[in-house]
């Protein structure tokens, strides 16, 4: 492996370079980014139907638009919107360390891939998890009783502030996933010169808070817009393949969460070039590169 020579040209890029080159990223390793991305994505939809699936459980007529319970709709929408959200970050664990070994490596192998993963998941469950929300909002929703009435308290108030939270941190501290499972520093360590991950990410984000923000912002909508477009797409293919053309309660239930995960796969990987961006840019990561190449080679000449 030389450093200096990497899959992924290290230099500076702007926010649309990066979208495009993940698109370029997206199509050289979509086999393996598929795989590890669903690796983690399916379980997560699976929990996410059993937590808030029964929400759709209503009396079906004609149209989607005459449920008996239309506020169902609403409430699905939202809650699985938000959930979906929160779980993003975790749902691309696998991928974002298939993505720093493909930096280096052609074809990086599953088994690395899993194992590396596994070997980070106590921090992984740390940062994710727990100080990142999605176990808590996992548990808050075993806290609504399906047979009693919607309880806005509950799901838009204590749900909705979970996710401007959850929102906010992200947008100015983003690239956790990648400290963890790619630079893997410790979560506490009793050497007051070691570097933890809080550490870590205090100097990796701070000095680019402001830009940070902008950048999560523009991909924020970006995605938005672009679910819809994928959502639309499922939409055209069910009226054209299966001559319905109305998002019932089973497309909504089960299409308009995959096309966010699709969204958010794309997004993820945006995200890891714009980590890669962000180390170039305030660490000078390329001349480093080189640097350590170089020492590489020399030291295997004086072997």
């Amino acid at each position: 492996m030389q450093l200096d020579s990497t899959r992924i040209s290290i230099r500076e890029r702007n926010l649309l370079d990066t979208f495009d080159l993940a698109l370029h990223v997206l199509r050289e390793y979509f086999k393996p980014l598929l795989i590890t991305f669903f690796a983690a994505v399916i379980p997560l939809m699976v929990i996410n139907d059993l937590l808030i699936g029964w929400i759709l459980d209503v009396e079906y007529r004609e149209t989607f638009f005459y449920l008996e319970e239309s506020g169902s709709i609403w409430r699905f929408w939202w809650d699985m919107t938000c959930l979906v959200f929160i779980e993003a970050p975790l749902a691309s664990i696998f991928m974002t360390s298939f993505l720093g070994q493909a930096v280096f490596v052609a074809r990086p192998s599953y088994r690395d891939v899993f194992r590396d993963v596994g070997r980070m998941w106590g921090r992984v469950f740390w940062c994710q998890l727990l100080v990142r929300g999605i176990l808590p909002t996992c548990l808050l929703f075993l806290l609504v009783d399906r047979y009693e009435e919607f309880n806005p308290t509950v799901e838009l108030l204590l749900l909705g502030s979970i996710t401007l939270i959850v929102a906010f941190v992200r947008s100015i501290r983003p690239y956790i996933n990648e400290i963890v499972l790619l630079e893997r520093n410790p979560l506490t360590s009793r050497n007051p010169s070691a570097i933890t991950i809080g550490k870590r990410s205090k100097d990796l984000h701070g000095p680019s808070g402001g830009d940070l923000f902008a950048r999560w912002l523009a991909t924020a909508m970006f995605g938005i817009l672009l679910t819809a477009c994928v959502f639309g797409t499922f939409l055209f293919c069910c009226g054209v393949f299966l001559n319905d053309s109305e998002p019932g309660p089973t497309m909504l239930r089960y299409a308009y969460p995959l096309a966010m995960w699709v969204v958010a796969g794309y997004i993820s990987i945006v995200r890891f070039l714009g980590y890669l961006d962000l180390r170039i840019r305030h660490e000078g990561w390329e001349v480093e590169l080189r640097l350590r190449a170089e020492a590489a080679r020399q030291a295997a000449k004086l072997t």
